[in-house]
């Protein structure tokens, strides 16, 4: 799987988790056409990431504890918000690359 198929991957589980649509382990997996175990590295990598993710067995599906919004991408400096803040990206071995933290300041 190349870093973009990732990136697509999780962006289709974001999209089933802010849905509460995500089902189990299994069903996610089967949704997305991955294994079970890829769904928990891309939870785990998702979790790297900054979200805060659970499962709830009452839903039968993904939650964000802490609703958060996914942004991956390039930008112009003018189009981000708020003046001078870091962002810590954490790097993830999910994909393919040594754990790093880089910190970005704009």
């Amino acid at each position: 799987m190349t870093f973009l198929e990732k990136l697509e991957v999780i962006e289709r589980v974001d999209g089933l988790i802010r849905r509460k649509a995500t089902g189990s382990a299994d069903e996610l997996a089967q949704k997305i056409g991955v294994s079970r175990s890829t769904i928990f590295e891309i939870i785990n990598c998702m979790k790297t990431m900054g979200a805060e993710i659970e499962y709830s067995n009452i839903k039968r599906s993904y939650h964000y504890i802490v609703e958060k919004d996914l942004a991956i991408g390039f930008v112009t400096p003018n189009k981000i918000n708020g003046g001078k803040s870091q962002n810590i990206f954490h790097q993830s071995d999910f994909f393919g690359l040594p754990n790093h933290i880089f910190t970005i300041e704009s």
